[in-house]
C-alpha cells in the first residue's frame, strides 16, 4: 500500500474546492505563456481542465 499520494490528485483536488488557488495557477500560465514558455503553460491549463 502506497503511503503517498500523487500531486496531481493534490492539486487537483485543492483547485476544485478553492477557487482562488485555481486563479492563482491561470494567471501563472498567463504569465508564462506570455514570457514565451508556451509548452510549461500549456501543461498548466492542461491540468487545470483535465486533471485526469
Amino acid at each position: 500500500m502506497a503511503l503517498t499520494r500523487s500531486y496531481k490528485h493534490t492539486i487537483a483536488e485543492r483547485a476544485a474546492r478553492d477557487p482562488e488557488f485555481t486563479q492563482i495557477l491561470m494567471d501563472e500560465a498567463v504569465a508564462l505563456f506570455l514570457n514565451g514558455e508556451q509548452a510549461m503553460a500549456r501543461m498548466i491549463l492542461r491540468f487545470l481542465f483535465n486533471p485526469t
